[in-house]
């Protein structure tokens, strides 16, 4: 078989045979190529986008593109080059502290947008009560939770029907290209549509973009770049996260911490990240609209200024986990 007819069976069944690929992974590809080949085009839109979004509304609340928070720490994947630093950590945050967070920043900012996000979510042992109470904070922000999928088909029927009733989407970021996984998810993705669920795939490509390094001794280690080169290739740009009373710029700002806290980085290899200082309950409309608009910040430095391309794999689960 030739590598075109291979190529052309591959179109097919991604944009005729498959009816969720069909209205739901086409988007995916063209965004992931731009991202890849030309991301100027696309962070520099989406930032203007996100730039444009920003003011407060009258109720005195900062209005925002995107707003996320890290409800669980671990995951059922290992994938090698997590920004959550998943495979090496486990646990979650209890859902009266998210609660709580949720309630308090909903007097500050108002989300176009609202994600739960992990690590896995539906590790959580009490995410359906996450899932119908922080709907009620968020009214009116779309709102989305993100997964790889693979833990769906074991979902508490309670944890379903709190996506369904509440209009959560359900955003699956596929994580890898197993057979296994992957004919799980094909049934799945069934079960959802006859279903009636709301969600969108996005498919795992053959390679991953890496956000930091490994050294010759396997510790996890930072770039060492241009902050604004790096700020101008950065998908994370507009991921604002909270985290109890704090919130960050981006992803990669909070989870580094974390990580240092827990003992998983080494401080003194990302000693760059931890000068940042992220917004407090205390800070006002102006000074969220003026710290979010501001664009590269010394700490961007440990993200790379190029987009550095691996192969999508998992990192081998040691014994006992």
């Amino acid at each position: 078989m030739s590598n075109l007819t291979k190529i052309l069976q591959f179109l097919k069944k991604i944009f005729l045979d498959d009816p969720i690929a069909r209205t739901k992974r086409y988007t995916f590809w063209v965004v992931h190529f731009v991202i890849v080949h030309i991301p100027a085009v696309f962070t520099n839109y989406h930032y203007w986008y996100f730039h444009r979004l920003l003011k407060v509304n009258h109720e005195g609340c900062v209005e925002v593109l995107h707003l996320e928070s890290q409800i669980v720490y671990g995951c059922n994947l290992h994938c090698e080059f997590c920004i959550d630093f998943s495979p090496y950590q486990k646990g979650y945050v209890p859902a009266d502290e998210l609660l709580t967070s949720y309630a308090q920043w909903r007097k500050k900012v108002r989300p176009r947008r609202f994600v739960l996000t992990g690590g896995e979510p539906f590790l959580h042992p009490e995410l359906a009560r996450i899932i119908r109470e922080s709907a009620k904070i968020w009214e009116g922000s779309k709102l989305w939770l993100n997964t790889n999928g693979l833990l769906l088909d074991r979902a508490k029927p309670e944890v379903l029907q709190a996506v369904k009733e509440t209009g959560y989407e359900l955003i699956i970021t596929e994580h890898t290209c197993e057979p296994e996984h992957r004919n799980k998810l094909d049934t799945v993705y069934a079960r959802l549509k006859k279903e009636g669920f709301r969600f969108v795939v996005r498919p795992s490509g053959s390679t991953w973009l890496a956000l930091y390094q490994y050294d010759n001794k396997g510790a996890l280690i930072p770039y060492k770049s241009n902050p604004k080169r790096a700020w101008g290739r950065c998908l994370s740009r507009t991921c604002t996260i909270i985290s109890g009373d704090r919130l960050y710029k981006c992803t990669p700002l909070l989870c580094v911490r974390d990580a240092v806290q827990k003992g998983i980085l080494d401080a003194a290899d990302w000693k760059a990240a931890l000068t940042y200082q992220p917004l407090t309950l205390q800070s006002t409309a102006e000074e969220i609209i003026a710290h979010l608009r501001h664009r590269a910040v010394p700490e961007c430095t440990i993200c790379p200024e190029k987009n550095v391309t691996v192969p999508a794999r998992q990192l081998p689960v040691k014994a006992g986990e």
